[in-house]
Protein backbone atom coordinates (compact mmCIF):
# COMPACT_ATOMS: atom_id res chain seq x y z
CA UNK A 1 0.00 0.00 0.00
CA UNK A 2 2.78 2.11 0.71
CA UNK A 3 4.28 2.06 -2.40
CA UNK A 4 1.34 3.04 -4.07
CA UNK A 5 1.34 6.73 -2.11
CA UNK A 6 4.99 7.44 -2.16
CA UNK A 7 7.72 7.59 -5.00
CA UNK A 8 10.59 5.66 -5.78
CA UNK A 9 12.87 7.84 -4.11
CA UNK A 10 11.13 6.70 -0.60
CA UNK A 11 11.19 2.92 -1.16
CA UNK A 12 14.12 2.30 1.43
CA UNK A 13 12.64 4.86 3.80
CA UNK A 14 9.38 2.73 3.77
CA UNK A 15 11.33 -0.52 4.12
CA UNK A 16 12.93 1.52 6.95
CA UNK A 17 9.43 1.89 8.75
CA UNK A 18 8.59 -1.63 8.20
CA UNK A 19 11.59 -2.90 9.75
CA UNK A 20 12.07 -0.52 12.44
CA UNK A 21 8.59 -0.41 13.85
CA UNK A 22 8.01 -3.42 15.71
CA UNK A 23 11.32 -3.09 17.27
CA UNK A 24 10.79 0.04 18.42
CA UNK A 25 7.02 -1.09 19.74
CA UNK A 26 8.57 -3.58 21.45
CA UNK A 27 10.88 -1.57 23.10
CA UNK A 28 8.37 1.12 23.91
CA UNK A 29 6.62 -1.84 25.84
CA UNK A 30 9.26 -3.67 27.60
CA UNK A 31 11.85 -0.83 28.72
CA UNK A 32 9.66 1.97 29.35
CA UNK A 33 5.92 3.66 30.76
CA UNK A 34 4.99 3.74 27.02
CA UNK A 35 1.82 1.67 26.75
CA UNK A 36 0.45 1.01 23.11
CA UNK A 37 -2.43 -1.26 22.09
CA UNK A 38 -3.57 -1.76 18.42
CA UNK A 39 -6.50 -0.55 17.40
CA UNK A 40 -8.94 -4.07 16.19
CA UNK A 41 -11.50 -1.59 14.03
CA UNK A 42 -9.63 1.63 12.28
CA UNK A 43 -10.01 1.20 8.37
CA UNK A 44 -7.10 2.86 6.33
CA UNK A 45 -8.13 6.13 5.17
CA UNK A 46 -7.32 5.24 1.10
CA UNK A 47 -9.54 2.22 0.87
CA UNK A 48 -9.68 2.16 -2.61
CA UNK A 49 -5.42 1.26 -2.51
CA UNK A 50 -4.36 -3.02 -2.52
CA UNK A 51 -3.29 -3.62 0.59
CA UNK A 52 -5.45 -1.33 2.60
CA UNK A 53 -7.43 -2.75 5.36
CA UNK A 54 -9.94 -2.50 8.02
CA UNK A 55 -7.88 -2.28 11.39
CA UNK A 56 -5.03 -3.56 13.11
CA UNK A 57 -2.44 -1.16 11.85
CA UNK A 58 -2.97 1.72 13.96
CA UNK A 59 -2.27 1.57 17.70
CA UNK A 60 -3.05 4.01 20.66
CA UNK A 61 -1.63 5.18 24.05
CA UNK A 62 -3.23 3.65 27.56
CA UNK A 63 -4.63 5.86 29.47
CA UNK A 64 -2.00 7.19 31.89
CA UNK A 65 -2.24 8.62 35.68
CA UNK A 66 -0.91 12.00 35.66
CA UNK A 67 -0.32 11.54 39.24
CA UNK A 68 2.34 9.52 38.64
CA UNK A 69 4.36 12.58 37.74
CA UNK A 70 4.11 14.36 41.05
CA UNK A 71 5.03 17.94 40.27
CA UNK A 72 6.13 17.46 36.55
CA UNK A 73 2.39 17.17 35.81
CA UNK A 74 2.25 20.61 35.41
CA UNK A 75 4.40 20.27 32.61
CA UNK A 76 2.33 18.37 30.48
CA UNK A 77 0.05 21.09 28.53
CA UNK A 78 -3.12 20.75 28.79
CA UNK A 79 -5.56 19.82 25.31
CA UNK A 80 -7.36 23.11 24.27
CA UNK A 81 -10.27 23.53 26.45
CA UNK A 82 -13.00 22.73 23.78
CA UNK A 83 -11.33 18.93 23.68
CA UNK A 84 -12.25 18.45 27.35
CA UNK A 85 -15.42 18.58 29.52
CA UNK A 86 -16.16 20.68 32.40
CA UNK A 87 -13.19 22.46 31.98
CA UNK A 88 -10.86 19.86 32.61
CA UNK A 89 -11.91 16.28 32.47
CA UNK A 90 -10.03 14.50 29.20
CA UNK A 91 -11.86 11.72 27.35
CA UNK A 92 -11.62 9.53 24.92
CA UNK A 93 -13.23 8.38 21.63
CA UNK A 94 -14.03 5.35 23.32
CA UNK A 95 -15.88 7.62 26.37
CA UNK A 96 -18.62 9.66 23.95
CA UNK A 97 -20.60 6.95 23.26
CA UNK A 98 -20.73 5.69 26.88
CA UNK A 99 -21.34 9.16 28.46
CA UNK A 100 -24.11 9.56 25.92
CA UNK A 101 -25.48 6.94 26.67
CA UNK A 102 -25.53 7.46 30.48
CA UNK A 103 -28.84 8.09 31.08
CA UNK A 104 -30.45 5.04 29.48
CA UNK A 105 -27.58 2.17 30.01
CA UNK A 106 -26.90 1.00 33.20
CA UNK A 107 -23.15 0.10 32.39
CA UNK A 108 -22.58 3.31 30.26
CA UNK A 109 -23.96 5.34 33.75
CA UNK A 110 -21.60 3.81 36.06
CA UNK A 111 -18.62 4.55 33.51
CA UNK A 112 -19.18 8.47 33.55
CA UNK A 113 -20.03 8.25 37.37
CA UNK A 114 -16.13 6.82 37.30
CA UNK A 115 -15.09 9.57 35.42
CA UNK A 116 -16.89 12.18 37.34
CA UNK A 117 -15.96 11.24 40.55
CA UNK A 118 -12.39 11.00 39.89
CA UNK A 119 -12.49 14.43 38.19
CA UNK A 120 -13.81 15.51 41.06
CA UNK A 121 -10.96 14.65 42.93
CA UNK A 122 -8.69 15.73 40.88
CA UNK A 123 -10.58 19.56 41.14
CA UNK A 124 -9.82 19.57 44.88
CA UNK A 125 -6.01 19.33 44.03
CA UNK A 126 -5.52 20.36 40.65
CA UNK A 127 -6.62 22.89 37.67
CA UNK A 128 -7.15 20.05 35.58
CA UNK A 129 -8.51 15.96 35.44
CA UNK A 130 -5.17 14.31 36.12
CA UNK A 131 -6.51 10.59 33.83
CA UNK A 132 -4.90 11.64 30.68
CA UNK A 133 -6.04 9.79 27.35
CA UNK A 134 -4.54 9.60 23.18
CA UNK A 135 -1.97 12.09 22.78
CA UNK A 136 -2.01 14.02 25.73
CA UNK A 137 -1.33 9.87 27.69
CA UNK A 138 1.59 9.04 25.07
CA UNK A 139 3.29 12.72 26.07
CA UNK A 140 3.06 11.43 29.84
CA UNK A 141 4.33 8.23 29.03
CA UNK A 142 7.42 9.44 26.85
CA UNK A 143 8.04 12.12 29.50
CA UNK A 144 7.33 10.12 32.72
CA UNK A 145 10.43 7.45 31.19
CA UNK A 146 12.70 10.17 30.15
CA UNK A 147 12.63 11.12 34.30
CA UNK A 148 12.94 7.61 35.54
CA UNK A 149 16.14 7.42 33.64
CA UNK A 150 17.74 10.70 34.79
CA UNK A 151 17.24 12.53 31.29
CA UNK A 152 17.83 16.47 31.86
CA UNK A 153 15.27 18.71 30.27
CA UNK A 154 16.44 22.43 29.27
CA UNK A 155 13.07 23.99 29.71
CA UNK A 156 11.89 27.62 27.99
CA UNK A 157 15.24 27.19 26.25
CA UNK A 158 16.23 27.90 22.71
CA UNK A 159 18.98 27.08 20.22
CA UNK A 160 19.82 30.03 18.75
CA UNK A 161 22.54 28.88 16.70
CA UNK A 162 24.31 25.44 15.53
CA UNK A 163 27.38 24.94 13.54
CA UNK A 164 30.15 22.11 13.14
CA UNK A 165 33.19 22.05 15.06
CA UNK A 166 36.40 20.09 15.69
CA UNK A 167 34.58 17.43 17.82
CA UNK A 168 31.09 17.57 17.07
CA UNK A 169 28.60 20.70 17.25
CA UNK A 170 28.76 23.67 19.19
CA UNK A 171 25.18 25.49 20.06
CA UNK A 172 24.28 28.29 21.69
CA UNK A 173 21.07 28.35 23.50
CA UNK A 174 19.62 31.09 24.90
CA UNK A 175 17.47 30.69 28.32
CA UNK A 176 15.98 33.08 31.09
CA UNK A 177 19.17 33.88 32.26
CA UNK A 178 21.36 34.53 29.09
CA UNK A 179 22.92 32.89 26.81
CA UNK A 180 25.01 29.15 27.57
CA UNK A 181 27.20 27.50 24.83
CA UNK A 182 27.23 23.84 24.41
CA UNK A 183 28.80 21.18 22.80
CA UNK A 184 27.62 17.82 21.29
CA UNK A 185 30.35 15.23 20.80
CA UNK A 186 27.87 12.48 19.26
CA UNK A 187 25.04 14.36 17.09
CA UNK A 188 22.49 16.37 17.45
CA UNK A 189 18.51 15.42 16.17
CA UNK A 190 16.38 18.24 15.03
CA UNK A 191 12.86 17.24 16.19
CA UNK A 192 11.37 20.97 16.59
CA UNK A 193 7.87 20.69 15.01
CA UNK A 194 8.35 21.63 11.63
CA UNK A 195 7.39 25.14 10.56
CA UNK A 196 3.46 25.39 10.75
CA UNK A 197 3.57 28.60 13.22
CA UNK A 198 6.26 30.45 10.77
CA UNK A 199 4.78 32.77 8.44
CA UNK A 200 7.28 33.29 5.63
CA UNK A 201 8.07 29.49 5.33
CA UNK A 202 4.31 28.90 5.06
CA UNK A 203 4.31 31.40 2.13
CA UNK A 204 7.14 30.00 0.46
CA UNK A 205 6.15 25.96 0.70
CA UNK A 206 2.06 25.98 1.28
CA UNK A 207 -0.20 26.11 -1.35
CA UNK A 208 -1.59 29.72 -1.70
CA UNK A 209 -5.05 29.10 -1.18
CA UNK A 210 -4.15 27.73 2.42
CA UNK A 211 -2.03 30.73 3.00
CA UNK A 212 -4.66 32.86 2.66
CA UNK A 213 -7.26 31.03 4.47
CA UNK A 214 -5.63 28.38 6.80
CA UNK A 215 -4.56 28.59 10.89
CA UNK A 216 -1.21 28.89 11.41
CA UNK A 217 -0.04 27.01 14.73
CA UNK A 218 1.75 28.71 18.25
CA UNK A 219 5.10 27.82 18.24
CA UNK A 220 6.42 25.49 15.66
CA UNK A 221 7.96 27.92 14.17
CA UNK A 222 10.26 26.44 11.88
CA UNK A 223 13.33 27.12 14.52
CA UNK A 224 14.81 22.96 13.51
CA UNK A 225 14.65 23.71 10.01
CA UNK A 226 16.40 27.14 9.97
CA UNK A 227 19.04 25.34 11.71
CA UNK A 228 19.08 22.68 9.24
CA UNK A 229 19.55 25.18 6.45
CA UNK A 230 22.50 26.95 8.62
CA UNK A 231 24.57 24.03 8.10
CA UNK A 232 23.88 23.49 3.91
CA UNK A 233 20.90 21.23 4.85
CA UNK A 234 19.16 19.83 1.63
CA UNK A 235 14.84 20.84 2.08
CA UNK A 236 12.11 18.61 0.36
CA UNK A 237 9.52 21.08 -0.16
CA UNK A 238 7.75 18.93 -3.60
CA UNK A 239 4.91 16.86 -1.21
CA UNK A 240 2.16 18.21 -3.31
CA UNK A 241 0.26 20.78 -0.47
CA UNK A 242 3.40 20.58 1.62
CA UNK A 243 1.67 19.94 4.61
CA UNK A 244 -1.38 17.63 6.31
CA UNK A 245 -4.69 19.09 6.57
CA UNK A 246 -7.90 19.26 8.87
CA UNK A 247 -10.98 21.21 8.64
CA UNK A 248 -11.61 23.69 11.55
CA UNK A 249 -14.18 25.80 13.07
CA UNK A 250 -12.83 29.21 14.69
CA UNK A 251 -14.65 31.15 17.80
CA UNK A 252 -13.83 33.73 19.92
CA UNK A 253 -13.01 32.82 23.47
CA UNK A 254 -14.48 34.91 26.37
CA UNK A 255 -11.02 35.90 27.15
CA UNK A 256 -10.12 37.23 23.44
CA UNK A 257 -8.33 34.53 22.42
CA UNK A 258 -9.15 32.35 19.34
CA UNK A 259 -10.24 28.84 19.75
CA UNK A 260 -9.94 26.44 16.71
CA UNK A 261 -12.27 23.06 16.52
CA UNK A 262 -10.65 20.15 14.39
CA UNK A 263 -13.90 18.42 12.56
CA UNK A 264 -12.16 15.52 12.18
CA UNK A 265 -14.73 12.59 13.18
CA UNK A 266 -17.21 13.54 15.76
CA UNK A 267 -19.80 15.25 13.17
CA UNK A 268 -18.89 15.45 9.45
CA UNK A 269 -19.63 11.56 8.80
CA UNK A 270 -22.68 11.38 10.60
CA UNK A 271 -26.33 11.45 9.22
CA UNK A 272 -27.78 14.41 8.78
CA UNK A 273 -25.32 16.90 7.84
CA UNK A 274 -23.64 18.10 4.47
CA UNK A 275 -21.03 20.57 3.25
CA UNK A 276 -21.18 23.38 0.72
CA UNK A 277 -19.18 26.03 -0.41
CA UNK A 278 -19.52 29.44 -0.98
CA UNK A 279 -21.54 29.03 -4.14
CA UNK A 280 -24.29 26.70 -1.69
CA UNK A 281 -22.91 23.33 -3.83
CA UNK A 282 -21.70 20.39 -2.48
CA UNK A 283 -17.75 19.68 -3.31
CA UNK A 284 -16.64 16.51 -1.80
CA UNK A 285 -17.89 13.24 0.49
CA UNK A 286 -18.24 14.72 3.98
CA UNK A 287 -17.36 11.57 5.34
CA UNK A 288 -13.97 11.37 3.74
CA UNK A 289 -10.95 11.36 6.18
CA UNK A 290 -10.36 15.38 7.51
CA UNK A 291 -6.77 15.47 5.20
CA UNK A 292 -8.91 14.45 1.70
CA UNK A 293 -11.56 16.57 3.03
CA UNK A 294 -9.34 19.48 3.22
CA UNK A 295 -8.09 18.70 -0.04
CA UNK A 296 -11.10 18.73 -1.47
CA UNK A 297 -11.90 22.47 0.03
CA UNK A 298 -8.06 23.42 -1.27
CA UNK A 299 -8.83 22.21 -4.68
CA UNK A 300 -12.56 24.23 -4.97
CA UNK A 301 -10.72 27.31 -3.61
CA UNK A 302 -8.02 27.09 -6.66
CA UNK A 303 -10.42 26.77 -9.43
CA UNK A 304 -13.24 29.22 -8.04
CA UNK A 305 -11.22 32.20 -5.93
CA UNK A 306 -13.43 31.13 -2.96
CA UNK A 307 -12.43 30.11 -0.20
CA UNK A 308 -15.40 30.08 2.25
CA UNK A 309 -17.14 26.68 3.37
CA UNK A 310 -19.97 25.46 5.56
CA UNK A 311 -21.06 22.83 7.50
CA UNK A 312 -25.07 22.07 7.61
CA UNK A 313 -27.09 20.07 9.58
CA UNK A 314 -30.57 20.43 11.39
CA UNK A 315 -30.88 20.78 15.02
CA UNK A 316 -31.69 17.06 15.63
CA UNK A 317 -28.17 16.78 14.00
CA UNK A 318 -26.40 18.81 16.46
CA UNK A 319 -28.82 17.64 19.78
CA UNK A 320 -27.29 14.07 18.90
CA UNK A 321 -24.01 14.56 17.99
CA UNK A 322 -23.06 18.19 18.47
CA UNK A 323 -21.00 20.00 15.98
CA UNK A 324 -17.73 21.33 16.26
CA UNK A 325 -17.36 22.79 19.90
CA UNK A 326 -20.82 22.44 20.51
CA UNK A 327 -21.66 19.27 22.59
CA UNK A 328 -24.67 16.70 22.22
CA UNK A 329 -27.30 19.12 23.82
CA UNK A 330 -31.33 19.66 24.16
CA UNK A 331 -30.56 23.22 23.80
CA UNK A 332 -27.09 24.57 22.69
CA UNK A 333 -25.65 27.70 24.61
CA UNK A 334 -26.74 31.08 23.52
CA UNK A 335 -23.02 31.77 23.47
CA UNK A 336 -22.15 29.81 20.37
CA UNK A 337 -25.46 31.69 18.40
CA UNK A 338 -24.74 35.03 19.75
CA UNK A 339 -20.73 34.76 18.54
CA UNK A 340 -22.03 33.97 15.23
CA UNK A 341 -20.65 30.46 15.75
CA UNK A 342 -23.56 29.21 15.43
CA UNK A 343 -25.95 30.02 12.14
CA UNK A 344 -29.47 29.08 12.60
CA UNK A 345 -32.45 29.70 10.19
CA UNK A 346 -35.90 28.20 9.38
CA UNK A 347 -35.68 27.70 5.37
CA UNK A 348 -32.80 26.90 3.28
CA UNK A 349 -33.20 30.77 1.60
CA UNK A 350 -33.08 32.12 5.19
CA UNK A 351 -29.74 30.82 5.74
CA UNK A 352 -28.12 31.50 2.76
CA UNK A 353 -28.98 34.95 3.28
CA UNK A 354 -27.34 34.28 6.72
CA UNK A 355 -23.99 32.81 5.24
CA UNK A 356 -24.14 35.33 1.97
CA UNK A 357 -24.62 32.42 -0.38
CA UNK A 358 -26.85 31.80 -3.33
CA UNK A 359 -29.99 31.24 -1.50
CA UNK A 360 -31.82 28.91 -5.38
CA UNK A 361 -28.40 27.04 -4.80
CA UNK A 362 -28.72 26.29 -1.90
CA UNK A 363 -31.96 25.18 -1.78
CA UNK A 364 -31.38 23.06 -5.03
CA UNK A 365 -28.49 21.30 -2.96
CA UNK A 366 -30.36 20.53 -0.16
CA UNK A 367 -33.15 19.46 -2.07
CA UNK A 368 -30.98 16.97 -3.86
CA UNK A 369 -29.12 16.31 -0.88
CA UNK A 370 -32.80 15.14 1.15
CA UNK A 371 -33.79 13.07 -1.77
CA UNK A 372 -30.60 11.14 -2.07
CA UNK A 373 -30.52 10.77 1.53
CA UNK A 374 -34.20 9.06 1.18
CA UNK A 375 -33.31 6.71 -0.86
CA UNK A 376 -29.87 5.92 1.51
CA UNK A 377 -27.48 6.53 -1.83
CA UNK A 378 -25.28 9.31 -2.87
CA UNK A 379 -24.90 9.27 -6.40
CA UNK A 380 -23.46 12.82 -6.33
CA UNK A 381 -19.74 11.90 -4.16
CA UNK A 382 -20.88 7.94 -2.93
CA UNK A 383 -21.16 9.45 1.01
CA UNK A 384 -21.49 6.34 3.26
CA UNK A 385 -20.18 3.54 0.54
CA UNK A 386 -16.57 3.28 1.83
CA UNK A 387 -15.24 0.93 4.77
CA UNK A 388 -14.13 4.31 6.55
CA UNK A 389 -17.14 6.27 5.94
CA UNK A 390 -19.23 3.60 7.10
CA UNK A 391 -16.85 3.53 9.90
CA UNK A 392 -17.33 7.05 11.16
CA UNK A 393 -21.28 6.82 10.39
CA UNK A 394 -23.88 5.84 12.84
CA UNK A 395 -24.89 2.34 12.09
CA UNK A 396 -26.03 1.33 14.93
CA UNK A 397 -29.19 4.30 15.39
CA UNK A 398 -29.56 4.76 11.60
CA UNK A 399 -29.64 3.14 7.91
CA UNK A 400 -29.25 1.53 5.60
CA UNK A 401 -26.41 4.37 4.86
CA UNK A 402 -25.31 5.30 8.82
CA UNK A 403 -23.42 8.33 6.84
CA UNK A 404 -26.80 9.63 5.18
CA UNK A 405 -29.71 10.96 6.49
CA UNK A 406 -32.89 13.68 5.00
CA UNK A 407 -32.45 17.55 6.94
CA UNK A 408 -35.48 18.83 8.69
CA UNK A 409 -35.12 22.10 6.53
CA UNK A 410 -37.39 24.41 8.65
CA UNK A 411 -34.74 24.27 11.35
CA UNK A 412 -31.25 24.28 10.28
CA UNK A 413 -27.89 24.87 11.65
CA UNK A 414 -24.16 25.61 9.89
CA UNK A 415 -20.98 26.31 10.74
CA UNK A 416 -18.04 27.79 8.76
CA UNK A 417 -14.84 25.71 8.47
CA UNK A 418 -11.21 26.63 7.72
CA UNK A 419 -8.19 24.39 6.29
CA UNK A 420 -5.61 24.63 8.78
CA UNK A 421 -2.55 21.95 9.42
CA UNK A 422 -1.91 19.38 11.30
CA UNK A 423 1.38 19.04 10.48
CA UNK A 424 4.08 20.31 7.93
CA UNK A 425 5.37 17.15 5.23
CA UNK A 426 7.96 19.61 3.56
CA UNK A 427 10.83 19.60 5.79
CA UNK A 428 14.52 18.43 5.77
CA UNK A 429 15.97 15.84 3.28
CA UNK A 430 17.12 12.75 5.20
CA UNK A 431 18.01 9.30 4.27
CA UNK A 432 16.92 6.23 5.54
CA UNK A 433 18.56 6.14 8.75
CA UNK A 434 17.28 10.00 9.55
CA UNK A 435 20.53 11.64 8.39
CA UNK A 436 20.23 15.53 7.19
CA UNK A 437 21.64 15.28 3.46
CA UNK A 438 23.06 18.32 2.44
CA UNK A 439 22.49 20.29 -0.91
CA UNK A 440 24.21 17.42 -3.32
CA UNK A 441 22.73 14.96 -1.72
CA UNK A 442 25.28 13.02 1.27
CA UNK A 443 24.65 13.36 4.85
CA UNK A 444 25.86 16.15 7.07
CA UNK A 445 28.05 13.59 9.55
CA UNK A 446 25.81 13.92 12.84
CA UNK A 447 22.97 15.58 11.75
CA UNK A 448 20.15 13.73 12.35
CA UNK A 449 15.95 15.08 11.87
CA UNK A 450 12.87 13.44 12.58
CA UNK A 451 9.14 14.33 13.01
CA UNK A 452 8.17 17.42 10.95
CA UNK A 453 11.55 18.87 10.47
CA UNK A 454 12.20 15.58 8.79
CA UNK A 455 10.63 15.67 4.82
CA UNK A 456 7.73 13.22 5.56
CA UNK A 457 8.13 9.72 4.19
CA UNK A 458 4.45 9.89 3.25
CA UNK A 459 5.12 13.17 1.03
CA UNK A 460 1.78 14.40 2.09
CA UNK A 461 -0.07 11.34 1.07
CA UNK A 462 -1.95 10.64 4.19
CA UNK A 463 -2.85 6.89 4.17
CA UNK A 464 -4.16 6.41 7.80
CA UNK A 465 -4.07 7.52 11.80
CA UNK A 466 -0.81 8.05 12.74
CA UNK A 467 0.49 9.18 9.52
CA UNK A 468 3.15 11.66 11.00
CA UNK A 469 3.39 10.04 15.18
CA UNK A 470 4.36 6.78 13.40
CA UNK A 471 6.96 7.74 11.31
CA UNK A 472 8.33 10.47 13.53
CA UNK A 473 8.86 7.97 15.95
CA UNK A 474 10.33 4.94 14.12
CA UNK A 475 12.62 7.53 12.59
CA UNK A 476 13.64 8.62 16.21
CA UNK A 477 14.65 5.28 17.11
CA UNK A 478 16.15 4.85 13.87
CA UNK A 479 18.26 8.08 14.35
CA UNK A 480 19.65 7.20 18.11
CA UNK A 481 20.96 3.42 16.58
CA UNK A 482 22.72 5.06 14.18
CA UNK A 483 24.15 8.21 16.37
CA UNK A 484 24.81 5.02 19.25
CA UNK A 485 26.62 2.52 16.16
Amino acid sequence: MLESIGSKADIRKIDALLESGADLLAFLNDFTEVKLDQVAAHPDYLQHLNGSSLGGRAFAPREFDGRLLGNDFSRIRAPMPEFMVFGGMMVSKADIPLLLAAHREPKALMHALKLGLRYAADRVAGRRGTRLVMGNALVAQLFSSALKRGVSFAFETRVAQLSRSAVGFKARLQTGSGDVSVRAGKGVILAAGGFSGNAELRKKWLPRPAVKRTVAHAGNDGGGIELGLSLNAAVEADHGGNAFWMPVSTMRRTDGSVAHFPHIALDRAKPGSLAVDASGQRFTNEANSYHHFCEAMLARAADNDNDRFFLIADMAFVQRYGMGMIRPTARPARRFTECDYLIRANSPRALATQLSVDGLTLEQTLARYNENAGNGVDPDFHRGESALNRHNGDALLHGPNPCLRALDLSDLCAVELTVADLGTSAGLATDDRARVLNQSSHPIPGLYACGNDMASMMQGAYPGPGTTLGPGMTFAWRAVEDLCS
